[in-house]
Parts: C-alpha cells; sequence; structure tokens
C-alpha cells in the first residue's frame, strides 16, 4: 500500500514539475481513458456512429490505416542506416524506434477498442486464417511491435547498466532491421491490400490494383519525412542539437521515392484505372489536393539541393508530405468510399476523444521516455558496451 502511495507521489509531483502542455496531454489521455472504458461497457452501438453501411470508421482511417504509415520512420531509417551502412544516421535511429513503438503499441489499443467483441482479440493467435489480409496484418503489427520492444530494449538496457543484454541487442541490430523492413513490407502492403475488395464501391480515382505497392511506398517516403519533423521537434523543443546535416541525407532519399510514387500513381490513372475518374467534383478536388499537395509541391521542394540543405525547407516538405498522407489515407477509406446520395458519417464524440488521447499519449509518452532514457545519445560502433553511458562520463570525468 505504501509503494502504491509512494507512486502516487512521484506521478503527482512529476506532473506538477511539467510545462502547461503537457499538463494538457495529460488531460486528454485521461478523457480518452474515460471514452474507452464507456465504449467497452456500452459497446459500439451506443458510443460511436459505425453502422452496417460505415462499419470502418474514425478508429480505422486514423487509427490503423494512417497510423501505420505515420510510424514507419523506425524501420526505413533501420534500412538506411544499419542494412545501407550509413552509421552518421545512427543519432536519429532511436528516436525514430521510440516513435515507432509507441505509434504501434497505440495502433494495438485503437485496434482493440474498435473489434466488435474485444474480448476475443487472442482469438487471431489461435484460430488462423491464412487467406485474409486482415489476419496477415494483425500478425505482422504484433511481431513488428515485439522487434520494435526489443529494439527499444537498448537504451533501457544502457539506462540500468544491463552490459550483458546490451552487448546481445547490439549484436542483433541488423537482424533486427532486416526482419522490421521485412515485417513492415508486408502489413503496410496489406493495408493497401485490404481496399481491393472495394471493387464497386471505391471511386477509381484510388482504386486500382497496384494498391498495395502504393501503400507500401507511400509509407516510405512517409517514414523519413517524420524522422525529419521528429529531429526538428525535438530540437526547438527539447533543446537538442541541430541535425540538419543528417536529416539532409533523408531530404536526397525522399525525392526519388516521391518520384517513383508519382509515376505509379500516373501509371494507374492512365492504364489500370477504370472509367470515369472525374464525375465527382468534391472527390476530384480532395484527389488534386492529396497529388498537388502532398506529392508534387514537396517534389518540387526536395528536388532543389539548397532546400535539402535548408532545414526550414526540410520540415516544410516533409509536414506537406504527412498531410498528402492523412489525406490520401482518408480518401482512399473514407471519402472515396461515400456513394451517391449516400447518408453522411462523421464520427461520435466518444470516437474522437479516444483519437486525440492516442496522439496525446504518443507526444506525452515520447516526452517522457526521452527525459529519462538515452534516447538521443550517438554511440559510435568501436563503443565499448562493458558500461552504461552514465558510468562512461564520469570514467571520462575523472580521467
Amino acid at each position: 500500500m505504501n509503494s502504491v502511495k509512494k507512486v502516487r507521489k512521484v506521478i503527482f509531483e512529476e506532473i506538477e514539475r511539467s510545462p502547461r502542455f503537457i499538463k494538457f496531454l495529460v488531460l486528454l489521455v485521461l478523457a480518452a481513458a474515460v471514452a474507452g472504458l464507456l465504449r467497452l461497457v456500452f459497446g459500439l452501438g451506443a458510443t460511436t456512429n459505425l453502422s452496417d453501411l460505415y462499419p470502418w470508421g474514425l478508429w480505422i482511417s486514423f487509427d490503423v490505416v494512417t497510423a501505420v504509415p505515420l510510424a514507419a520512420g523506425a524501420f526505413t531509417l533501420g534500412v538506411v542506416a544499419h542494412v545501407c551502412n550509413i552509421k552518421r544516421l545512427e543519432p536519429l535511429v532511436r528516436p525514430a524506434i521510440v516513435t515507432g513503438f509507441l505509434g504501434y503499441s497505440l495502433v494495438c489499443v485503437g485496434l482493440f477498442l474498435d473489434l466488435g467483441q474485444p474480448q476475443r482479440f487472442w482469438h487471431t493467435l489461435v484460430y488462423w486464417n491464412l487467406h485474409s489480409p486482415m489476419f496477415e496484418v494483425s500478425i505482422c503489427v504484433m511481431c513488428y511491435t515485439t522487434v520494435l520492444f526489443l529494439e527499444f530494449l537498448q537504451p533501457v538496457a544502457e539506462k540500468f547498466g544491463w552490459h550483458i543484454p546490451l552487448r546481445v541487442l547490439r549484436t542483433l541490430e541488423i537482424p533486427f532491421a532486416i526482419a522490421a523492413a521485412s515485417i513492415s513490407t508486408l502489413h503496410q502492403s496489406s493495408l493497401g491490400t485490404f481496399f481491393l475488395s472495394a471493387v464497386d464501391k471505391l471511386h477509381h480515382l484510388w482504386y486500382n490494383p497496384l494498391l498495395p505497392v502504393l501503400f507500401w511506398l507511400s509509407a516510405l517516403f512517409t517514414g523519413l519525412s517524420i524522422v525529419i519533423v521528429e529531429a526538428t521537434a525535438v530540437h526547438r523543443y527539447m533543446g537538442q542539437p541541430e541535425e540538419s546535416d543528417l536529416t539532409a541525407v533523408l531530404a536526397g532519399i525522399i525525392p526519388w521515392l516521391l518520384g517513383i510514387y508519382l509515376a505509379a500513381k500516373v501509371l494507374t490513372l492512365v492504364f489500370l484505372s477504370g472509367r470515369p475518374l472525374f464525375d465527382r467534383p468534391v472527390l476530384t478536388v480532395l484527389f488534386a489536393v492529396e497529388m498537388i499537395v502532398g506529392v508534387m509541391l514537396p517534389l518540387w521542394i526536395f528536388l532543389r539541393k539548397e532546400n535539402r540543405k535548408n532545414l526550414k525547407m526540410q520540415y516544410a516538405g516533409s509536414l506537406l508530405i504527412i498531410a498528402g498522407l492523412i489525406l490520401n489515407r482518408f480518401n482512399v477509406s473514407m471519402f472515396g468510399m461515400i456513394q451517391r446520395d449516400q447518408k453522411i458519417y462523421y464520427p461520435s464524440l466518444i470516437e474522437s476523444v479516444v483519437t486525440l488521447g492516442i496522439l496525446a499519449a504518443h507526444i506525452l509518452l515520447f516526452y517522457l521516455i526521452a527525459r529519462y532514457f538515452p534516447i538521443f545519445e550517438h554511440h559510435s560502433e568501436a563503443m565499448d558496451f562493458s558500461m552504461p553511458d552514465r558510468i562512461r562520463k564520469e570514467y571520462k570525468g575523472a580521467v
């Protein structure tokens, strides 16, 4: 009982010392916890605006279909830094892993709340449906979250001085990066596979047989953009060193991926999509905004060498890509599905509060992890891991 009181006291003291923005995030998380509890008690029908016409709403469109590619920075950067052996990008890897781990963990929370019978969440592990893309995505998300957790254990082991686990985890860096890339490729593309079943429902501006490839490609350049935004944000708001030289490397990769994506998109529109394409003005506008703001404009920004070296332009281009990705996922999973004269779905208050709470929890947990664990420290390959960072610094200071 005393230990519970001590933990409660530490939590309240931590909140009191925190900035106002962090206190606001805590309130959002608490409100989402209450909303999530109401959903579990009263059920989906009573607490959401989902129906047989709209079985997938805000939680699927944002918390899953959008959040998964937004958390793709960990696997893309892991491949670039470890597999392609660009070691100078190491300082960006750990924050990306934390972001990915938190993102996928919170995706699991969203999926759990969106299940009609959440008490049967474990059925996926027992009753396999090998022909379902949902099964593949579920298994991949679980496996990838586990890999991210193992990667996240490195700073944890370093913090507490667990020398042997630290050596083992460091040895497994490249196998982890390869496993993460393989698993992510499967489920990022399978998210696109979901919508291949909507043959007569998803508008032809988005429906085409290359949807899985387009989903995977967009996850790659969005993942790199997230890393740039994250590096800029921790420099501005958490006092970390500016990493514009490192993010410039990523900015040099992004236009290649954007160019391939744009070419594939044009190919699908010209040769693979059905007709007519531009028969609904609202959808045409949404498609135009998605392509111009989210693809063409950032492509123009990142093609210019002076922009790739400018932190502000890197940040602006990355934000445009992220905005375009969010609109694309909503266009595919929600707006493009709406038929003529169909009743419009809008999320209920509880759905909205839960989604805001999940976003707030992501930022809050990242802040706390960054505060208490060494996720911004750079480690060269030759570094001796027989002692934790804290002791190494004291030793160096003594010498």
